[in-house]
């Protein structure tokens, strides 16, 4: 508040005519508007273009970037917009200018708190450029819903789903100019080579020696995961065999049910598994509940390890080892390729590390 009011003060600007736009008075309005409070909940843009002595097309081609203005100019328009702490109208703003300034992310599982996670981070970024996030799960969203994306005003869209599932509405996305992140040329995606290496060495260096997986479908994201535990058991001198591995329906289904599913499939196989990597932590939860059904205990028999470290996977008992991924740090690189392609800039391609952390649902082999 006192650098508002002292940038308010007579002389910070010089007098100017009457022609010439402005004169002591009008600062000293920026700041009794700002003294007097919280009294005025919000300051217009034509209030905004009197203090600073501009037109309203002024201060709009300022806060827009629509058109080239004097440095003189654009500082006394910034400079009333920190002091008054004016917040233009987005929705008036696209109207005029045809730019929504809207982005999505689209996601599988809305409930999936990883998701809202990289939410955050795009959020981040996306609030100091003046954009707005919407998070779309297609497990509340029918295919005609993303047809009317299009129809929106929306500038960009990060793709966390499986491309070749929605090809079509993608494709007519591209065709819409709308940015896109998530495909080939201009993605964020993870490395968990060495992180899921670094666990199988982990649990293989406690006694065990049968790793059982639950996994996703062949063409999900997840697949890097199946790969990554497949070299890592070869290369500690472990078997992946076939029966150690059930294939669940990820990314269709990401929910607790179906790790509880999964892992009773694996239970019935009778493989003496004595650990399990499970390909996302809701599942891993419901993991945890079919092998205590069983008369078994986490990790006296059965040692499980998740992936992503979702908010939830510290707080439960025991505590979820997990493969950790930068969820905010995710949101916020596919924000800014967005912010790339929306200004004319070419995208590219991504890769950020995970990180392998030790909780208490991880243990020595049971002899």
């Amino acid at each position: 508040m006192q650098n508002a009011v002292e940038s308010a003060i007579p002389g910070r600007f010089p007098d100017v005519t009457s022609r010439g736009r402005i004169d002591g008075g009008g600062l000293d309005r920026a700041a009794r508007i700002l003294q007097e409070g919280q009294g005025r909940s919000m300051v217009t843009r034509k209030e905004v273009a009197r203090l600073a002595g501009v037109s309203e097309a002024t201060v709009s081609h300022v806060i827009n970037k629509s058109k080239a203005v004097s440095p003189e100019l654009t500082e006394r328009v910034q400079r009333v917009v920190r002091d008054t702490k004016y917040r233009p109208n987005r929705i008036a703003q696209s109207l005029v200018t045809k730019v929504g300034k809207h982005v999505a992310i689209i996601v599988e599982d809305i409930k999936n708190t990883y998701y809202s996670e990289i939410a955050e981070g795009m959020s981040e970024v996306a609030w100091k450029e003046g954009y707005i996030v919407s998070l779309i799960g297609l497990n509340y969203t029918n295919e005609e819903m993303l047809w009317d994306l299009i129809s929106r005003n929306i500038d960009g869209v990060f793709i966390t789903v499986a491309y070749d599932r929605l090809r079509r509405v993608f494709e007519e996305y591209r065709k819409a100019g709308i940015a896109l992140v998530g495909v080939d040329g201009c993605s964020v995606e993870l490395d968990y080579e060495r992180s899921v290496d670094h666990m199988i060495k982990y649990l293989a260096d406690l006694g065990h020696r049968k790793i059982g997986l639950l996994s996703g479908l062949p063409f999900s994201r997840v697949h890097t995961r199946y790969t990554s535990y497949v070299k890592s058991m070869r290369r500690y001198g472990l078997q992946p065999d076939a029966s150690l591995i059930v294939e669940g329906a990820y990314p269709f289904h990401t929910e607790f049910q179906d790790g509880y599913r999964a892992m009773n499939v694996l239970l019935r196989r009778k493989t003496g598994a004595t650990a399990v990597f499970v390909v996302n932590d809701m599942m891993a939860l419901g993991a945890i509940k079919a092998i205590r059904e069983a008369g078994m205990t986490v990790p006296g028999d059965i040692s499980v390890v998740g992936c992503d470290d979702i908010f939830f996977a510290s707080c439960v008992d025991p505590p979820l080892s997990t493969i950790s991924a930068p969820k905010k740090e995710i949101g916020r690189r596919a924000m800014y390729c967005l912010l790339d392609q929306i200004h004319g800039k070419p995208g590219e391609d991504i890769v950020l590390g995970t990180e392998f952390v030790v909780r208490s649902s991880t243990g020595p082999a049971k002899k």
